[in-house]
Formats: C-alpha cells, sequence, structure tokens
C-alpha cells in the first residue's frame, strides 16, 4: 500500500513540474494568463480610479434671462455632477452640440418661468438627458433635481417668511423630516469599488480556461497526451494527475489574487475589510473548481485556437450572471440554476461579502461549502474527462 501511495505522490510530483513547464514554455499561454490579469487588474482600476464621474459637460438654454433663471443656473454651476459649458441661446443650437458631443445633457428654461412663479403657478424646467449612457443619465439628473428642489424649498420659505412666520418656522414647516443618506460599505458609491472585485476575479477564470484550453488543444493536435501523462491509465491515475496539474493552477492563481487584492486594490484604495489569509482560504474551492471545469472543456478543443473562444464565452455571462450589472434576485429561475455553472457566480458574492462588507469566513460558511460542493463535481467530471482524452488521443 506504501509503495503505491509514494508512488502515486511521485505522479503528483511529476505532473506539477511538467505542467509548470508547459505553462512556461508557450508563448500564447504565459501572455494570456500570467500576463494579461495583471494588465486587466491595474488598466481597468486606473480608468476607474475617479470612482464617480464629475463635471459633466452639459448647456442651458435660457430663454427667460431672468434673476430667478441667473439664480438656478449657478446654482447647477456650483455642483459637483455638472459643469455649464454653454449657454445656447435656442434648443436647436442646444441640441446641434448634443450631437457633435460636446455637451452630455440640455436643460431648458422656459420664457414664462418668472411669470409663472409671481402668478403662483407651477412652471415646467425641461431636462434632456444622455440615457444611452447611464452614468452620465444618473449624475446629470441627480444634480438638476438636487438643485431645482433646493431651489424651489426657497422660494417657499421665502414666501412664508414674507407672510410673517418665522424663519425657523418657516424652514420646518418645508421640511418636517430630515433624511441622512449613509452609504454603506461603497462610501463614495464608486463604480470601481463597486465593479472591480468581481472583475479580479471573473478575470483569472477566463484566462486561466483560456490558457488551458491553449495547451489542451496543442496536446489533441500533436496527440502528445498520453506522453505528457503516461500513468494516466493505471488504476485511479487520472487522480494523480489532477492533483499535480490543479496545484500548479492554484499557485500561480493564489499569486495573481494577491497582486490584485495586496497591490491593485491597495493602490487604487479599493475597500479591503475582511481577512486577508480568510479570502485565500475561501477562493481555494474557487480556483479548483475554475481548474477542473478547464479541464473538462478540453472535450471541445480539439485545436489551441478553438480555446480562443472561451474569453467571449466566458466573460461577458460571467459578469452578467454573478449578480455585479443585474441583481439575482430579478433573475428568471432558470437563469438562475445555470448561473451556478459557472465558479464566479458563488465565488464573486462571498469575495465580496468578505473584503467590501468585511464577513468573516464562519459567517459565509454555508456559501463556502456550496463552493466545495462544486468543487467535488467538477473534480469528478475532470477525472473522468482525463481518462476519457487519454484513450482518443492514441486514436
Amino acid at each position: 500500500m506504501f509503495k503505491y501511495l509514494s508512488e502515486y505522490i511521485s505522479i503528483i510530483g511529476k505532473t506539477f513540474i511538467n505542467e509548470i513547464r508547459l505553462i512556461f514554455s508557450d508563448a500564447a499561454v504565459k501572455s494570456s494568463y500570467l500576463i494579461s490579469p495583471i494588465i486587466v487588474g491595474f488598466l481597468y482600476s486606473y480608468i476607474y480610479s475617479h470612482e464617480i464621474i464629475t463635471k459633466i459637460p452639459i448647456a442651458v438654454v435660457d430663454q427667460d434671462h431672468s434673476q430667478m433663471t441667473h439664480s438656478i443656473t449657478r446654482m447647477l454651476n456650483s455642483s459637483q455632477q455638472v459643469t455649464i459649458d454653454y449657454s445656447a441661446t435656442s434648443l436647436l443650437e442646444a441640441e446641434n452640440l448634443f450631437n457633435l458631443g460636446k455637451i452630455k445633457g440640455i436643460i431648458l428654461l422656459p420664457n414664462d418661468f418668472t411669470r409663472k412663479l409671481q402668478r403662483g403657478e407651477v412652471p415646467v424646467i425641461s431636462v434632456y438627458c444622455d440615457a444611452s449612457y447611464m452614468l452620465y443619465y444618473k449624475q446629470f439628473l441627480t444634480s438638476v433635481t438636487a438643485s431645482i428642489g433646493t431651489y424651489s424649498a426657497q422660494i417657499e420659505v421665502n414666501k412664508l417668511m414674507a407672510g410673517g412666520t418665522p424663519q425657523k418656522q418657516a424652514v420646518s414647516s418645508r421640511r418636517p423630516i430630515d433624511t441622512v443618506s449613509v452609504p454603506l460599505f461603497n462610501i463614495v458609491s464608486g463604480y470601481a469599488t463597486f465593479v472591480m472585485p468581481a472583475v479580479f476575479l471573473i478575470a483569472i477564470q477566463t484566462l486561466q480556461i483560456s490558457a488551458m484550453g491553449v495547451l489542451g488543444g496543442t496536446q489533441r493536435e500533436r496527440k502528445s497526451f498520453t506522453k505528457l501523462y503516461p500513468f494516466i491509465k493505471k488504476p485511479l491515475g487520472s487522480i494523480p494527475v489532477l492533483l499535480g496539474r490543479s496545484g500548479v493552477y492554484l499557485l500561480i492563481s493564489m499569486i495573481l489574487m494577491l497582486i490584485q487584492v495586496g497591490l491593485v486594490m491597495g493602490i487604487f484604495k479599493f475597500p479591503q475589510r475582511g481577512n486577508p489569509f480568510e479570502i485565500f482560504v475561501f477562493l481555494i474551492p474557487f480556483i479548483f473548481s475554475v481548474t477542473f471545469l478547464g479541464i473538462f472543456l478540453m472535450n471541445f478543443f480539439k485545436k489551441r485556437e478553438d480555446a480562443i473562444m472561451i474569453v467571449t464565452i466566458f466573460s461577458i455571462p460571467s459578469l452578467f450572471l454573478c449578480g455585479v450589472s443585474w441583481p439575482t434576485l430579478a433573475f428568471p429561475q432558470w437563469i438562475k440554476v445555470i448561473s451556478y455553472l459557472f465558479p464566479s457566480t458563488l465565488a464573486v458574492k462571498g469575495f465580496l461579502e468578505i473584503t467590501q462588507s468585511g464577513a468573516s469566513l464562519i459567517e459565509i460558511k454555508e456559501l463556502w461549502l456550496q463552493m466545495w460542493i462544486m468543487c467535488f463535481i467538477y473534480f469528478v467530471i475532470a477525472a473522468l474527462t482525463l481518462k476519457r482524452l487519454s484513450y482518443v488521443n492514441v486514436r
């Protein structure tokens, strides 16, 4: 028994060394798996490093030219979200500026604005937002709503004071309840803090599977699979081969995640509230699942070029299905089921809870257990795949 055990341990070691040699001897694999995740982490983080969009260029069409409309214009221009770059004389001129891409929104102050206010009527301010880009739309509309709301409150308070109401009472009657908005976890409501932690994991998943597909496709093209893993036909020989290969990807992916969590998140000041050790312990079943899934997908990679498609197949769906771009509560049931076929679905959820919410591994132990169950399922599938490929490759 000890003889067999030592033999299998030796197979694990030989497979581990062999897989490292294969990875570092293939230029395409080195660039896609070892370099690309780091580039993605730094580049995307730098692009979104400002967190929120500010000073969106807009145009104001002031047809009233009154003191009141000038006050509104000054109030808008002093906000953080927008800056009035153009004062158009007509809506047509503003539309031309928008079509040329010089502005992202238009505010139309009608010529009867002051007159309606003096009569006690409610004037209408038209706001044209660029809804094709939701971040511009949100920031622009938020700024206009806040500015107009503040100005409306000021007018109402002035009216009450003119009628003899004390200032304190006038303010209280206009705003009987004070609301305090406290963003939890994502304190600055930044886009990078929201999306980048998920991107780190999805980049690792996509690029690791892509690299494994390139190696697997090359082995099938050259019919070198059984030469590289001659012991796979031994009884249960696929298991030590699988453990040796997965150990390599665990080591490399953990180093890549260490760079993302320890370096990228630190440089760009993304929140990291969890225990660093627990983060990496949590990611172990995720990386194993990605490795086993990558081996299973070798069934479909007959050429090394076939694996390039995995970038398209896995990256965008993984981002959507993990619940970052759209809440999982709004998913149809069948989409929820499909989402659990991707290791990143559970991993992103737990990774965000640890790094952003400061949860401990004990608090998300049920999620971690689910990841290990997925890992075991993919382990069995991967072992059967290796056994199948050992026979298919010699034909």
